[in-house]
């Protein structure tokens, strides 16, 4: 389940803070895809294997996540929280509460439709994965800074 490796700090983050948002697999895989677009847009390293999109709503989900997850909770919260603890620091706690905020602030509706809107996302579903080499666009960069700034306006 190379997801799980990859990304095992990170859920762990996200069990500390929101553990009950493990099992909502739609919301859990927009915070996923969020954080990496947020790593990306901030010029880190983004990892988005394991990402597939789901044909009848057309948005991200980590399918190999939720099948462990649903198969054995305890066992991947246990492995989830202790790599968090031993280490932290691999964690952007900054991104990660910005991913947060942005997935469990606003319905599966408005995440599928914002996601819709980027170029990134519109790339990605035409060859159905992310290239790690192609930039974020002026436009999806200003869609991530407009989100965030729509109250500040």
């Amino acid at each position: 389940m190379a997801d799980l490796k990859q990304r095992v700090q990170v859920i762990g983050w996200l069990a500390a803070e929101d553990q009950k948002m493990l099992s909502e697999t739609d919301r859990f895989s927009f915070f996923m895809f969020f954080y990496e677009l947020l790593r990306k847009n901030s010029g880190l390293s983004a990892d988005f294997t394991g990402f597939t999109i789901e044909s009848l709503l057309g948005q991200p989900q980590l399918l190999d996540f939720r099948d462990a997850y649903r198969a054995d909770p305890e066992e991947i919260l246990t492995q989830v929280k202790t790599a968090y603890q031993k280490n932290p620091e691999k964690v952007d706690k900054g991104l990660a509460t910005m991913a947060y905020v942005l997935s469990r602030n606003n319905s599966l509706d408005f995440l599928q439709d914002f996601v819709h809107q980027f170029d990134f996302w519109k790339k990605w579903q035409q060859f159905h994965r992310p290239s790690p080499l192609r930039e974020l666009s002026v436009h999806d960069q200003n869609q991530i800074t407009d989100y965030f700034n729509r109250n500040n306006q």
